[in-house]
């Protein structure tokens, strides 16, 4: 049994603010995904306000198109068949080389056959489940280590929303830390227990 105590991962992450190489953009234009991430490199990162045009899903194909082939980690609410699906398809066109999910726990009870989906797609063992509202994704390779974050879940919402965008090796991996904690002491048979005893784990472990 792995105590709270015995965890080590950080769970704040600081550090100067710097707003050098920073740009602020104002996408009620109804700029595609492609456009808003238009000029991603090694020093930039991108702060956008949009009109719910595009998706989160649409900003990792996007993003995908600048990295080439990477893994992917997901932090989200929920997921739906679409987004599924394709993910899917780029993970089988070798686009994606890997992935980590880790979602709410509340899916599997609101969603029963996507959750499905989702574990048929992408194996049991690379999902966990937690008391998660967390929207982020960490895409990396040799070259990239870019951190995604979002008020956008996977799918398609026309609502005013945000993300922000930098190839960001620090803050990659204090995320990476965090789910490779989770990874290590929460097995993946977890998610198919009751929501008593996922929340109990949840306060006195995670």
């Amino acid at each position: 049994m792995v105590r709270p105590e015995s965890i080590t991962a950080k769970a704040v992450h600081a550090r100067g603010l710097n707003t050098a190489r920073r740009e602020i953009r104002d996408l009620r234009s109804r700029q595609p995904a492609r456009e808003a991430i238009a000029g991603l490199d090694h020093e930039t990162e991108i702060f956008g306000f949009t009109k719910g045009q595009f998706s989160l899903l649409d900003l990792i194909g996007a993003v995908f198109e600048i990295t080439g082939p990477a893994h992917l980690s997901i932090s989200t609410w929920t997921a739906a068949s679409y987004e599924i699906q394709s993910l899917l398809a780029m993970l089988q066109r070798g686009d994606i080389l890997g992935t980590r999910w880790l979602i709410d726990f509340s899916m599997a009870r609101r969603e029963p056959a996507t959750t499905a989906q989702l574990r048929d797609a992408f194996g049991a063992d690379n999902i966990r489940v937690a008391q998660n509202h967390a929207k982020w994704c960490i895409i990396q390779n040799p070259q990239w280590r870019v951190v995604l974050r979002s008020s956008m879940n996977l799918n398609m919402n026309p609502r005013f929303e945000d993300f922000q965008i930098a190839h960001d090796p620090e803050l990659a991996a204090f995320l990476n830390s965090i789910l490779d904690q989770v990874w290590a002491i929460q097995g993946r048979e977890l998610a198919d227990r009751n929501p008593y005893d996922i929340v109990k784990f949840f306060n006195d472990k995670m």
